[in-house]
């Protein structure tokens, strides 16, 4: 398989998570509480996938400055765009529902499409990861680790987002198409990630430590408010339990 065509592969898997917990979502009748806990763990997941593996990653092959300053342009860059959804209440794409409602396409006409935007962007850098575990290096980690943790958390973020979706009025048909498409941009992310983080090694060290940048943004502007919502003090050793997983795939 050439690497191309492994690194979207890769990325179709790692995304797959997201029509698993749509499914999860529109089936079942999950409760705030359990969605809540399983958002945790892939917080603690994503900041795992951030720290022990993108910015030490990038330290290896840039300065802390160089590192800290890409990390704060892709922060910036996912902040920016979020900042554009929220004219049409799109920030709410993580909430469930039952906690905070997104809002109704008659509430916010456009609000359908703004979500569904915003649930591509969310797919992206975590495709990117995956094409630059692809693409390989001395510092790879093995892809079935990222590919396990990626998965785990994009089905905690479609297992809220869906259920929210559910409760604002949208059919079955849209939320499954839309995480059909999420999948499918992840699998192209994952392709360009491969071409892109197969450069030298400063321009490889910038590009991880963007996408850690966007991957922190990302987790905290989207999924911890529906992680921490009403839940007791348990929910940040739930979120360790996660960035623990991961750290012991690392070990490996």
């Amino acid at each position: 398989m050439t690497g191309w065509l492994a690194a979207g592969f890769y990325g179709f898997l790692s995304a797959s998570g997201l029509i698993a917990g749509a499914l999860a979502a529109l089936w079942t009748q999950t409760r705030h509480r359990t969605i809540a806990a399983v958002t945790a763990v892939g917080v603690g997941l994503l900041i795992a996938a951030a720290s022990l593996y993108l910015i030490s990653a990038a330290l290896m092959a840039v300065s802390a400055m160089i590192a800290g300053a890409a990390a704060l342009a892709g922060a910036a860059a996912f902040s920016l765009i979020n900042l554009m959804l929220r004219r049409w209440s799109a920030e709410k794409r993580k909430r469930c529902g039952e906690c905070v409602r997104q809002p109704s396409e008659s509430e916010t006409p456009g609000s359908g499409l703004a979500i569904a935007a915003g649930s591509m962007l969310d797919a992206v850098p975590e495709a990117l990861i995956i094409g630059a575990a692809a693409a390989g290096g001395t510092h790879a980690l093995p892809p079935i680790a990222l590919i396990g943790a990626f998965a785990l958390a994009n089905f905690s973020e479609a297992l809220s987002s869906s259920a929210g979706m559910r409760n604002a009025g949208r059919s079955r048909r849209y939320v499954v198409l839309l995480w059909i498409g999420a999948t499918l941009i992840s699998a192209a992310a994952a392709v360009l990630g491969f071409a892109l983080f197969s450069g030298g090694g400063v321009e490889r060290g910038w590009l991880e430590a963007f996408a850690a940048g966007a991957l922190i943004a990302l987790v905290v502007e989207t999924m911890a408010p529906e992680a921490v919502h009403g839940q007791p003090g348990f929910t940040g050793l739930l979120a360790m339990l996660g960035f623990s997983a991961l750290l012991l795939a690392l070990a490996k």
